[in-house]
């Protein structure tokens, strides 16, 4: 019971620690690109609900760490409605009401306000490239030959030609360098054709696989619907860890914040055209979920692993591979926050961003009623998505403790 308790503790804490920093980082995005522009932010808020602790800086924003701490938010002079965009007689109203007009959001001109609005999701990727450099400083990557050493009967890999011995160069012509990128590829693609070419006996070949969908083990203690080649690696795949220098860190966590930011924008260019399911899109109980068991997995995993030797981790190391795993996760997160938000949705950051465009191209804002008409469609859209993602979350956690 006391195990249960702590591991649940963990996992609280762990989600709560993940979501903020993320949420907060992207704020923070936005709220400084208008401390550049002179725009004022009225408050910026640690969480949500009722203010815990309040106080006001010198240029008269007011900070708050609020009651319910799942991210936070900023408001900007004159950020009164929920489209953040007002029509042009709504402008025209408020120019005239106000003194302070140069402080103002919808006042700068439409390439600051853009900016000011991209800032956010831009905030979110340069975190995530931050992260995984510091990861990749702190534990280096690991890197598995992609060598297979197992073709299983029947299975699409077979069905494609895919023989034990053979090296994989490339997935839908891009180079792979372990054997997890090849895992990472296919679980994201059942039903979907993948495009491979190996290295068979010194020569290249050019196979076409499309993965199937099964239920897999997700390392994480439950199991997820994934893309399955039926493939394995061999023994005699080389394993390299790859130390990063203060030089290489940067560049590492640049790369692959590309790398994950193609795999998402891949699975929603997918999902949008029909070629992709919904089952793996999640919500907040899934990430609550995921950041217990990564946390949970980090803490007891080196203990696991220590048993044969007699001698556990101590407090210290258990400590920083948590950490270590919650960063990985949070860098994760990251991109998948900046990119949801820049989707073309009027609720979204991507929503204004289209607003602002067509303000370029216009010379004025979309009306009222268009405006009115976009939001409730893209709110009733994000309400869909919610439901999607709340189902798949719920399924996950009956199977899990099922």
């Amino acid at each position: 019971m006391i195990d249960l308790l702590g591991s649940g503790l963990l996992s609280v804490a762990a989600f709560l620690a993940v979501i903020s920093f993320v949420v907060v980082i992207h704020e923070l995005g936005h709220y400084w690109a208008g401390r550049v522009f002179g725009v004022h932010a009225e408050a910026f808020s640690i969480g949500f609900g009722s203010t815990l602790v309040s106080w006001t800086d010198r240029l008269g924003t007011q900070w708050r760490i609020s009651a319910l701490p799942l991210g936070g938010f900023v408001r900007f002079r004159g950020d009164e409605n929920a489209a953040s965009a007002p029509d042009r007689e709504t402008l025209a109203r408020l120019r005239e009401e106000r003194t302070d007009a140069d402080t103002v959001l919808h006042f700068k001109p439409v390439w600051q306000r853009a900016i000011i609005v991209a800032a956010g999701p831009v905030a979110n990727f340069i975190l995530a490239a931050v992260l995984f450099a510091v990861i990749g400083l702190a534990r280096g990557e690991v890197t598995v030959q992609p060598l297979i050493g197992v073709v299983q009967a029947g299975e699409p890999a077979a069905e494609a030609g895919f023989q034990p011995g053979d090296e994989i160069l490339t997935m839908d012509g891009r180079r792979v360098d372990s054997f997890l990128d090849v895992m990472q590829h296919v679980g994201v693609r059942a039903g979907v054709p993948v495009d491979f070419t190996v290295s068979r006996n010194g020569e290249t070949v050019a196979l076409t696989a499309t993965p199937a969908r099964r239920m897999r083990e997700d390392g994480l203690g439950g199991e997820r619907a994934l893309g399955f080649l039926g493939i394995g690696l061999s023994r005699e795949a080389e394993r390299t860890r790859v130390c990063c220098n203060l030089v290489q860190a940067p560049i590492h966590g640049v790369e692959r914040t590309f790398e994950i930011a193609g795999t998402i924008a891949s699975y929603m260019a997918r999902l949008v055209t029909g070629r992709a399911s919904l089952e793996h899109v999640n919500g907040p109980l899934g990430i609550a979920t995921t950041a217990g068991q990564v946390a949970n997995a980090a803490a007891s995993g080196g203990a696991a692993s220590a048993g044969a030797a007699g001698e556990g981790p101590t407090a210290l190391e258990r400590a920083g591979r948590v950490a270590i795993s919650l960063l990985a996760f949070s860098a994760l997160l990251s991109v998948a926050l900046g990119l949801m938000n820049l989707l073309p949705i009027p609720v979204l950051d991507g929503g204004h961003l289209v607003y602002y465009a067509y303000e370029a191209v216009t010379q004025h804002p979309p009306s009222a009623a268009l405006q009115d008409a976009a939001f409730r469609v893209g709110f009733m859209l994000l309400i869909g998505v919610m439901i999607v993602a709340t189902w798949n979350d719920l399924s996950y956690l009956r199977a899990l403790f099922s």
